[in-house]
């Protein structure tokens, strides 16, 4: 069974608009009002491509109660721990060239709820996957990514995709992660400007007993570094719509690929094709598109 973890989930509110001025009336072009979070993406796109997972996290008030009722309408199990307060809301401005990002405050996790959390993943046998998605609330302890993995049987597959210094304090021999080049240029503080430089990077991760990198580079496309080798894919032609979700998408196109015994290599070219899927997209890449796109999709073998 595949598993979700979104330890900071939102109701996404993602706005559409020919242009936006500050301080006026501006008139939306096309709304999208879900249940957000990078794990919760992740489970919605797999849900997409005909994967069954279960999400768990945390919820609370209303719009936890929306995100629930959003992704069993969808047809996605769901198993959160309950918090006081109301879980956040996340609003996302386009107007065509530029993306201005709203967030909100999350309730505070109590040593209660983080209990309950850990009881539930405590449960998962060595043939599950879990993704570990996302940013952790300054109300839980920054390594609690890797406490959960540390916790559970050898062989289980563990996905990490979380930025910078979250990154490096949570790695624990993960079956995936995918940071993308802003997020390793954090996290390593250099300028990473060709391909060879961020394969050198990459080696950090495979020293740690990482099994696949995937670094997502936006319309230059992606790169897969695994022992192996390195493979670059273009991202295949389409019209950039939004980049929510996008990178999610990668990640659940990848264990989707895994999931149904593709190799490394052709999951990462269902991650590219799922990834630009949603790119081009005013919602999460749907199947017919994301199968299209696949088709175009070409790696590249680079030099390690």
């Amino acid at each position: 069974m595949i598993y979700t973890l979104t330890l900071n989930p939102a109701l996404d509110y993602d706005i559409y608009m020919d242009s936006f001025q500050e301080g006026d009336l501006n008139l939306s072009k096309e709304v999208n009002i879900r249940a957000g979070g990078k794990g919760i993406n992740v489970s919605k796109l797999l849900a997409n491509l005909g994967i069954k997972s279960k999400a768990l996290g945390y919820t609370a008030g209303f719009t936890g109660d929306f995100i629930k009722k959003n992704l069993y309408d969808e047809g996605i199990e769901s198993d959160f721990v309950e918090l006081d307060g109301i879980t956040r809301i996340n609003v996302k401005i386009n107007n065509n060239s530029k993306e201005t990002e709203i967030a909100g405050l999350s309730p505070k996790i109590t040593k209660e709820a983080e209990e309950k959390l850990i009881e539930k993943i405590s449960k998962l046998q060595k043939d599950d996957i879990l993704i570990l998605s996302g940013s952790i609330p300054g109300s839980i302890e920054r390594n609690i990514y890797k406490k959960l993995a540390e916790m559970l049987p050898e062989g289980t597959k563990i996905v990490l995709d979380t930025r910078g210094n979250l990154l490096k304090e949570n790695l624990n021999g993960n079956f995936l992660i995918k940071p993308n080049i802003a997020e390793l240029e954090e996290m390593f503080e250099t300028r990473l400007s060709t391909t060879a430089d961020i394969i050198k990077k990459c080696a950090y991760f495979l020293e740690r007993n990482v099994k696949n990198v995937i670094v997502s580079m936006g319309g230059k496309g992606a790169l897969l570094v695994n022992k192996e080798g390195a493979y670059l894919a273009e991202a295949p032609k389409g019209e950039l719509i939004n980049s929510v979700g996008a990178g999610d998408s990668m990640v659940a196109g990848f264990i989707a690929g895994i999931e149904t015994g593709r190799s490394p290599e052709d999951s990462f070219r269902l991650a590219v094709a799922s990834g630009s899927a949603t790119a081009y997209s005013y919602g999460l890449g749907e199947k017919d598109l994301i199968y299209r796109l696949y088709n175009e999709v070409t790696l590249k073998k680079e030099g390690v």
